[in-house]
């Protein structure tokens, strides 16, 4: 190995354990984060509403995310839900199926004398209740 070559590997080893060489490398260095906290995105539109037609009663959701900005480098996420339910029931019919009434009673006969045969009738409501 030539003397040029040991000197200027000599002067590598020694630059490179110095304080100043090694203090220059560290500003190279990307700059480390901060802990960055997330924070809730707005809310989505409401979906449709989803209707009980028995109860009369009906639901809808939106949903909102931890992105603005995003939780990095150890910071804490979004406290509180992404979802959040809503009464809908304004838009719902309750569906109400028709019930029979008792029987009244029996009409008197309506007969046909000329073949000897006749009839009694009764009837019932579908009112109990309404549809």
């Amino acid at each position: 190995m030539s003397r040029n070559c040991i000197l200027l590997l000599l002067l590598l080893v020694v630059l490179g354990t110095s304080d100043a060489w090694r203090r220059r490398r560290r500003r190279r260095r990307a700059p480390s984060c901060g802990p960055v906290h997330g924070g809730w995105s707005t809310w989505g539109a409401w979906s449709g509403c989803t209707c009980n037609h028995v109860l009369g009663t009906g639901t809808r959701y939106r949903t909102r995310s931890c992105s603005n900005p995003a939780p990095s480098c150890g910071g804490a996420g979004c406290s509180g839900g992404s979802r959040e339910n809503g009464d809908c029931s304004s838009l719902c019919c309750k569906i109400t199926h028709g019930g029979l009434s008792n029987w009244s009673s029996w009409g008197s006969c309506q007969c046909n004398h000329n073949l000897g045969t006749g009839y009694k009738t009764r009837t019932r409501q579908c009112n109990n209740p309404s549809p």
